[in-house]
């Protein structure tokens, strides 16, 4: 009789424990980014009113402070701080052994500890711990009830030194309280340099008490091309709305800008110090300068402000009061600025403008410089010694490799078309952070540079040797805001690619694994819901962008998320969710324009548009070719965009074997046209694919069969067409505007695999 007592009473026990002590399991668990070491236990820690921290010394107040923050916005009641107590369930201990950053998390149902050497390794340890609360604790004033943690050991380190994220203010603004948002989502995903681009030819966003001008005139402006374009898209989707906080009455006109002055910069230093962000100002030099020149015109070589070809006109280096004024903003912005760095930007400068001024031609004479390349070198170098005697270093674009780099310079690489600028910079010993265009540039549209495209990049070039790798600080991602005219639009470009991000810059690359990765976004979702952030979700998938057929085709969508409840319309409107629901395979016998979109929660995918259409096979034509080659013409700044490429009279064609910019590589502005025959093998329904930086339109015969026109980085896009069997006419257009250049073209044979445009399935 006793020992059955004694039974319930344990199950009693044991269920009391289910019940105020839940466990976790892996499914549950979503940190990002992934920490070297993660295992779960028995049990978890339940946070309320009585919670209390031990802290030891002042590295470990700021973390400490951070989290008590947390529960006051959300629970209401914040997490008292205490100094050397050792009976308080959270302490935060000193362990020297711990390399600068890491941390080392342990939670059991009784106590959690923090270990680490510095105050960077308590705070990461802090947002590692707020991961893994509940979303709420993201949101003000939680009616959440039930603030627990898994007990978990967490073992942590990162991998890159340089995790940065870059925000423009001077092709579209942002607010103070915008940007102290920015870093928040920054400090939780573990990200801490945060690049200020400051002044560009659009707006000069930084008060310097030396030059009023700069912000009185310098930091408005009436509507650029940039707003045209925003206000245009703004007519159909309101992500483009200029943010009106930003438009004020100056002189009489509405005009666009604003400027942080100094005392808001020192704040948002701040700001980001307790976050363990450090701030890195850019200051463009000498190029990119014209909101400058504007208004104080003696610095150009002409004296006044203009345009080149592509690029503005820079600041003469040929004078010397370039170099004082140059040098008197910088000695402001090192004043206020407590970084290491300071970005001289240094990149697309106009250098025609130096071959024809007699100045800067007697600049390159007196310095015994070869061309205006080493004249932008010589004005670095220059720069970096005066920033040395502030106690700074010098950092800019890819471009200031191209004339000769000092030892102690530091670049970012950007261009992914000029891979020897990190070769050239790694051999010099000089440092470098990667940036590069097709993968980090968050202003890109998500088609261009996908959530994937960001996590499968490998930053470090496989060819590099060790200790040439040593010279990659880290990484950083780029929001240049040209189509960012609002916060929300903002988000929206940068979220979850920012997620993909900080993986690659925190976590080592043999932990880094997309299947895995995938599935803690599937839980992150949650959290970015309860942040208010506009996240990106990609367009619904299961068919391509021109789908053919015969008699019926039936079309089976799939959400891009799971859980997501897809809608769609077939008479060419927008779809909503008043739209017709999806519930499984659509069934076509005519041809029909579909629209998709999916939801989750409030928060949209991407729409996406297909033509359904019903074909007749295309006949072929009565022709025996030489196989193996195509025709193909060139033409080199006579068109702006693919869709208006025209052949002359008489044009010129030569003989190639491949479908490639082969011999025109690197060209600006660089059309094409290749023309000759595609051999359908069997009769059926062909599929064609191209992949162009920038458009690229293919026709067989007189049908348009994929449409990737426009301006943009390499994407791909498909199409679908009936061909019986025999050599049909092949035409594709193509086009290269401003930098990279990149074509593919495959095509997939009814009931094959997808493979290249090549050998025998092309004819002259």
């Amino acid at each position: 009789m006793k020992y059955y007592s004694l039974v319930v009473l344990l199950l009693s026990v044991c269920i009391g424990c289910q019940t105020t002590s839940k466990t976790f399991t892996d499914a549950e668990i979503s940190i990002v980014p992934k920490p070297s070491s993660l295992v779960l236990s028995q049990g978890s820690f339940l946070f309320s009113k009585a919670t209390t921290i031990s802290v030891q010394n002042e590295s470990q107040k700021p973390a400490a402070k951070y989290l008590s923050d947390l529960f006051q916005k959300s629970a209401g009641f914040p997490i008292s701080i205490l100094e050397n107590k050792g009976n308080t369930a959270i302490v935060f201990i000193k362990d020297d052994s711990i390399k600068p950053e890491a941390y080392h998390l342990e939670v059991s149902p009784k106590k959690i500890s923090i270990k680490a050497s510095d105050a960077a390794g308590y705070f990461y340890g802090v947002q590692t711990l707020r991961q893994l609360l509940p979303p709420a604790i993201e949101t003000a004033n939680s009616n959440n009830a039930n603030w627990t943690v898994p007990s978990i050991v967490i073992t942590d380190q990162p991998r890159f030194a340089w995790r940065g994220m870059q925000m423009d203010f001077s092709r579209h603004f942002f607010s103070i309280d915008e940007v102290k948002t920015f870093l928040d989502y920054m400090a939780l995903y573990k990200l801490n340099t945060y690049h200020m681009h400051l002044t560009d030819d659009q707006g000069w966003r930084i008060e310097i008490k030396k030059y009023p001008l700069l912000t009185e005139k310098g930091a408005w402006r009436v509507e650029s091309s940039h707003d045209k374009t925003c206000n245009e898209l703004a007519k159909t989707d309101p992500s483009f709305i200029i943010d009106p906080q930003h438009y004020h009455n100056r002189d009489g006109q509405r005009m666009y800008g604003g400027f942080f002055t100094q005392v808001q910069i020192k704040e948002i230093i701040a700001y980001a110090a307790a976050r363990q962000i450090e701030v890195i100002p850019e200051i463009d030099m000498p190029g990119h300068l014209k909101s400058a020149i504007d208004n104080y015109p003696y610095l150009s070589c002409t004296n006044e402000a203009g345009w080149g070809e592509i690029f503005s006109s820079p600041a003469c280096l040929g004078k010397e009061t370039s170099y004082e004024f140059t040098k008197n903003i910088l000695s402001e912005i090192a004043d206020l600025f407590p970084s290491k760095y300071i970005h001289i930007g240094g990149d697309e400068v106009n250098i025609q403008s130096w071959k024809e001024c007699p100045l800067c031609q007697k600049a390159i004479k007196d310095n015994k410089l070869k061309n205006e390349h080493e004249l932008q070198s010589f004005f670095n170098r220059d720069i970096e010694a005066f920033l040395h005697s502030k106690g700074k270093r010098l950092f800019g674009w890819d471009e200031i490799v191209e004339g000769g780099l000092s030892k102690d310079a530091t670049m970012m690489w950007w261009r992914n078309w000029a891979p020897t600028m990190r070769d050239i910079a790694a051999n010099n010993g000089n440092d470098m952070v990667i940036t590069p265009c097709f993968e980090y540039y968050f202003d890109a549209k998500h088609e261009v540079t996908p959530f994937e495209k960001v996590y499968n990049y490998e930053p470090v070039p496989e060819k590099f040797t060790e200790k040439q790798a040593t010279h990659i600080l880290g990484i950083q991602a780029n929001l240049w805001s040209e189509m960012i005219p609002n916060f929300k639009r903002l988000q929206y470009q940068a979220f979850p690619r920012f997620l993909a991000l900080a993986e690659t810059a925190w976590t080592s690359k043999e932990d880094k694994n997309h299947d895995d990765f995938q599935k803690r976004m599937a839980i992150q979702y949650n959290r970015l819901d309860a942040l208010g952030i506009q996240y990106h979700i990609p367009a619904v998938t299961g068919f391509k962008d021109k789908v053919a057929f015969l008699e019926r085709a039936i079309i089976e969508l799939n959400a891009p998320i799971d859980g997501m409840t897809i809608y769609y319309t077939t008479d060419g409107s927008v779809p909503t969710k008043a739209s017709k629901k999806y519930t499984g395979p659509i069934e076509f016998s005519e041809t029909t324009t579909l629209n998709t979109i999916a939801y989750r929660g409030n928060v949209a995918s991407d729409t996406r548009m297909a033509l359904i259409e019903k074909q007749t096979y295309l006949e072929p034509v009565a022709i025996s070719p030489k196989s193996g080659s195509l025709k193909r013409w060139t033409a080199v700044k006579k068109f702006k965009v693919v869709d208006s490429i025209s052949l002359p009279k008489n044009p010129e064609f030569t003989s190639i074997n491949e479908i490639s910019l082969a011999g025109k590589e690197g060209l600006e502005q660089l059309s094409m046209v290749f023309e000759g025959y595609f051999y359908a093998a069997e009769e059926g329904l062909f599929e064609f694919a191209t992949k162009s930086d920038d458009g690229s339109l293919l026709y067989i015969g007189d049908k348009f069969v994929v449409n990737n026109g426009g301006n943009h980085s390499a994407i791909e896009k498909n199409g679908m067409v009936a061909l019986k069997k025999g050599w049909h006419p092949l035409t594709i257009k193509y086009h290269e505007a401003t930098g990279g250049g990149a074509l593919d073209v495959w095509f997939k044979a009814p009931n094959g695999t997808k493979q290249v445009l090549k050998g025998a399935f092309i004819g002259e």
